[in-house]
């Protein structure tokens, strides 16, 4: 945006060579026994580890457009804090989710009760779910109308956390989504994490294939 590069190639690699820190993980009850990513479900009860590399090229839309290059997706803007002050890695702060999700849609210029879809963290572990739910049901719901809800789907249910990853994860499958203008379905979602109180906030896990024209 500020000029300084016309092309960037980021993204993210994560491999599973070794089965030491997967022992880790799994002694500190971070991994689902059943293996299977269950995010913002109440039977959520830790993620499974998944690997890959993803890879995506990024220009200003002016130089993209002059290079007839194909379009998935523009960002519009961006922001980046740490987790705020917690009692854990696991334990996310959620008025530093809620500051960084607000500074970034005021960098895009987009007001958050406009937003139709996010995709969220939902590494489906019991008390990173709930913060997060309500981190994004905060910012999204302030101002907006009774009846719409902000969709959230997770791709870790997909391939699992890819950990290192998982970002670049997250963002190619969101410029698939617009690519087909479709929401997959966030899997192995049956009823809410009742520590979320979805009830009381504009968002709704996404649990079927739907248009997004």
């Amino acid at each position: 945006q500020s000029g300084e590069s016309s092309l960037a190639i980021a993204g993210g690699v994560t491999l599973l060579l070794s089965n030491k820190i997967t022992g880790i993980y799994n002694n500190a009850r971070l991994l689902a026994p059943d293996g299977r990513c269950k995010a913002f479900d109440k039977n959520a009860d830790g993620y499974a580890r998944g690997e890959g590399a993803g890879i995506v090229v990024l220009k200003p839309l002016s130089k993209a457009l002059a290079d007839n290059d194909y379009i998935y997706a523009v960002v519009s803007g961006t922001a980046t804090n740490h987790g705020g002050k917690s009692n854990g890695i696991t334990a996310p702060n959620q008025q530093g989710q809620e500051a960084v999700l607000r500074e970034a849609y005021m960098n895009a210029g987009i007001h958050p009760n406009k937003v139709n879809y996010i995709e969220a963290h939902g590494t489906a572990t019991v008390l990173g779910d709930p913060i997060e739910a309500r981190a994004l049901g905060s910012v999204v719901s302030d101002g907006r109308k009774k009846d719409d809800y902000c969709l959230i789907g997770s791709v870790k249910t997909n391939i699992g956390h890819l950990e290192w990853a998982s970002g670049i994860a997250s963002l190619i499958k969101v410029c698939l989504i617009l690519k087909e203008k479709q929401i997959p379905p966030s899997l192995h979602f049956k009823e809410p994490n009742p520590y979320i109180g979805i009830e009381n906030f504009n968002i709704k896990v996404q649990t079927e294939l739907s248009p997004w024209p």
